[in-house]
């Protein structure tokens, strides 16, 4: 049973691995890469140490294990920043990679110095082989890490939840989700069944919570899905809404059109009813009529025009996208052109009535 449910989550996760690969976009970070590698190595390993038949093999098996084990809660780390949209000093970066690797170095060292483990030896358990180790005084580092990262992770979900507007409360709510597993799994597995090691859960957990969150995160960064080439030139701004006309995200150039919708909340409606009564019109005109047209909109002394579309995610429709450019110039060149013409028109009209009234005065001498 217990090598059954290690080979489980081993194909599990494979799948995940699998599924990731089938639904990756260009936008997305290549920690989301390492955190689906760090975790199926893991998993992978968990088999060959549950099969394995003598101390060497499986202290080298429980070496590759660990690296998943010291550097998968970093790459998470750094992924809950890129999530919650905020981007770490260097130095900081840094810091937390050295001291990982250093953990990391003193893994490496079981074996050969009891700094990490004093001993180790195998037992043979419910039909899989289980690494019996005594601890050295350096083993407690490696909590430290774990428990520090843990703290610093879910620290970041509440600062981005308090904080950050824009970023999505339910891929935060999924993140912390995936940290009370892991810290389940870590401090609390073992008190309910030692046979089986709990973390191969949490990893598994982690792959589909963020299976879950890269399914929508190019939703809130809507630049990166209509072309960056566009942005560029500050022409056009994007305002992106799903089906429910919740609100995803906005470009800097639709947020200097629309100020309103900077504090706007994404995965909530329009918060500026004016500009939530308009966008319900606009979708719906489009949705009727199932064609893109262009709307215009006077806000003071700006007329802007609206197209809007749909929302693509690869080939996949995922709501709408308002297109929004600045068209004042032209607008008040089309209305110059027509006030030049009405006035052509009443000085014409003037003068061809003076033009009859002389005619008629020289036909009465």
């Amino acid at each position: 049973m217990v090598l059954a449910y290690y080979v489980i989550i081993c194909v599990l996760s494979l799948m995940c691995c699998s599924a990731f690969y089938f639904i990756k976009r260009s936008y997305f970070s290549t920690r989301y890469t390492m955190i689906f590698l760090l975790a199926f190595l893991s998993q992978f390993c968990y088999v060959l140490l549950a099969l394995s038949q003598n101390v060497r093999e499986a202290l080298i098996i429980y070496k590759f294990l660990y690296i998943g084990g010291c550097f998968l809660p970093l790459t998470g780390l750094l992924l809950v920043f890129s999530i919650c949209d905020i981007e770490p000093p260097k130095w900081v970066r840094f810091i937390m990679l050295a001291f990982t690797a250093g953990i990391y170095l003193l893994v490496l060292s079981a074996g050969y110095s009891p700094l990490f483990y004093k001993s180790v030896d195998i037992e043979f358990e419910n039909g899989v082989t289980v690494l019996v180790k005594e601890y050295g005084p350096l083993h407690n580092l490696f909590y430290v890490e774990i428990g520090l990262f843990l703290v610093i992770t879910l620290f970041v979900l509440i600062y981005g939840w308090i904080k950050k507007p824009n970023v999505s409360r339910k891929n935060l709510m999924i993140a912390a989700f995936m940290q009370i597993v892991s810290i389940f799994a870590f401090f609390l597995g073992r008190l309910i069944n030692k046979d089986i090691e709990w973390m191969a859960l949490a990893d598994l957990v982690d792959e589909i919570g963020f299976l879950v969150i890269m399914n929508s995160i190019g939703l809130y960064h809507v630049d990166v899905m209509v072309g960056s080439s566009i942005f560029e030139g500050g022409e056009f701004g994007y305002i992106a809404l799903d089906f429910r006309k919740r609100y995803l995200s906005a470009t800097d150039v639709a947020k200097r059109f629309f100020p309103e919708i900077r504090k706007n909340r994404v995965d909530h409606a329009i918060e500026d009813e004016n500009l939530s009564q308009l966008c319900d019109q606009w979708i719906e005109d489009f949705k009727r009529k199932n064609v893109s047209r262009y709307h215009h909109f006077r806000k003071g002394e700006f007329i802007y025009l609206i197209r809007v579309s749909d929302l693509y995610d690869g080939r996949k429709k995922r709501g709408y996208l308002l297109e929004i450019s600045d068209d004042t110039a032209h607008q008040q060149h089309l209305e110059g052109i027509e006030r030049y013409n009405k006035n052509l028109n009443e000085e014409l009209s003037e003068k061809t009535k003076l033009i009859r009234q002389l005619r008629e005065s020289a036909k009465d001498n």
